[in-house]
């Protein structure tokens, strides 16, 4: 449900978007576009001009998008998905060699053997 919320929220983000730019300039004739942006046809923007728009508008340069931290890429591919139940595993498996090695004077190394394979499992495809 929330990704159709999300999806309706975008589409009405772009519909406001839209209403808010106008795309008319391409039904102006050159003169009509000259006078509107103040624009000499010949010489281009004067130099005021030009630093008033760079005042306004910023430079006209992309921004990029947000880039997620590679720590955080590493945690989720470490501790995601299938992993996560590999981790499990593998602790459940190392709690019980501990209490194996706490009841007895010489536990079986199953249960350690299968927990370290388990962690190694998840190191070596993450």
């Amino acid at each position: 449900e929330n990704g159709g919320g999300k999806k309706k929220q975008k589409e009405k983000e772009l519909d406001e978007l839209k209403k808010e730019v106008n795309l008319e300039d391409h039904r102006l004739s050159l003169d009509e576009i000259s006078r509107k942006y103040q624009v000499d046809l010949s010489k281009g923007l004067t130099h005021t001009r030009a630093a008033e728009i760079l005042a306004q508008d910023g430079p006209n340069a992309l921004t990029p998008p947000p880039t997620i931290p590679e720590w955080v890429k590493f945690c989720r591919q470490l501790f995601g998905g299938f992993s996560i139940l590999l981790w499990i595993g593998a602790i459940l498996c190392f709690l019980a060699y501990g209490i194996q090695a706490a009841m007895e004077d010489e536990p079986a190394n199953d249960n350690l053997y299968l927990g370290v394979v388990l962690a190694a499992v998840v190191i070596v495809t993450g």
